[in-house]
């Protein structure tokens, strides 16, 4: 490897013989000196200057300017080696020599470790639609549970996700997330009818048997809701520039139910709502997938869990897409 020492009087008393012009002489001197600073840098980078791109910003702000002239002299430094140009006299001097990195202080750290902070996608709210499918997958249903038909663009689906948690598997950009939520769930019957809790099981209640003037029916619900994702966002320096994917599971414990019938009489609107656990799951669990850009996130909800109890109801499963406001 090739070795040399820039410090030496005979270097400087060659160099002076052969640029007698004096601001040829410093340009030239200069480009040596750049020369001479590249070279050290690539033999004494530290571990402080491989580190990522948002920690040499932070550093930037805690180190003084070291390449402003003072006075005659100019100083280039790059990595560890500084180079001085200053006039001695009718003489020009090169000076090099080793500079040390500074320490990395403890506030600097700790926002080094904010910068790399893994982050989900998980608090927020979130609006959505709701529906049914059966066994076979569809959203069509037999005649013996045609009374379950739901008015989807009335069923909606609303959460609140209040608690996040996240853990960081590789990178900032990939880990897990899990927290808390609240899940409230409207379905709005398609015809005029309601569900009541009879004999072991839920039986409809047919409201055009009774001729009173309805104008609409539903059942709602209530889950405090715990979910456990996987999700990746894709590579960039800057967080709110990734696009994030996300699957997982979500558990659910049931918190409330009713039903409630909104209709007509002698001219008054009068409303009818009924408390009950309509032999409903009080425990379930379902598979979500979301991805988003930014605060905003699309989102799929399906439950796997049947909407009532085993041989309480019909066996139907309730899904969700929607989307989602990030941000709590």
């Amino acid at each position: 490897m090739l070795s040399c020492n820039f410090s030496g009087p005979l270097f400087v008393t060659l160099l002076n013989q052969q640029l007698k012009n004096y601001k040829m002489r410093r340009i030239a001197l200069m480009m040596i000196a750049s020369t001479i600073g590249l070279y050290g840098f690539s033999q004494t980078e530290t571990p402080v200057e491989k580190n990522a791109e948002e920690i040499k910003t932070l550093q930037q702000l805690e180190q003084p300017d070291t390449t402003k002239a003072e006075s005659d002299t100019t100083k280039i430094r790059i990595g560890r080696k500084e180079v001085s140009i200053f006039e001695d006299g009718e003489d020009t001097q090169i000076r090099v020599r080793d500079v040390q990195s500074p320490e990395v202080s403890d506030e600097m750290k700790t926002r080094i470790s904010k910068v790399r902070k893994f982050k989900g996608h998980w608090s927020g709210f979130e609006i959505g639609l709701n529906n049914f499918v059966n066994t076979d997958f569809s959203t069509s249903l037999s005649d013996d549970m045609e009374y379950m038909s739901l008015r989807s663009s009335k069923s909606l689906n609303v959460n609140i996700n209040f608690m996040q948690y996240n853990l960081k598997i590789a990178g900032d950009n990939f880990g897990l997330v899990t927290g808390m939520g609240l899940e409230f769930n409207d379905y709005r019957f398609r015809n005029n009818v309601s569900i009541t809790p009879e004999g072991g099981s839920i039986v409809p209640v047919d409201y055009d048997l009774t001729g009173m003037d309805m104008e609409k029916t539903k059942l709602s619900t209530s889950y405090l809701t715990i979910p456990l994702l996987v999700e990746f966002q894709t590579p960039h320096a800057i967080r709110s520039h990734r696009v994030h994917m996300s699957a997982g599971v979500i558990g659910g414990v049931r918190l409330g139910s009713h039903t409630k019938t909104v209709y007509r009489e002698g001219g008054r609107k009068m409303k009818d709502k009924v408390k009950d656990d309509f032999y409903l799951s009080p425990f379930r669990y379902g598979f979500t997938v979301r991805a988003g850009y930014r605060n905003l996130n699309l989102f799929a909800n399906y439950y796997a869990t049947p909407l009532f109890e085993k041989n309480r109801g019909p066996e139907l499963y309730p899904f969700s897409i929607g989307l989602s406001l990030l941000g709590f």
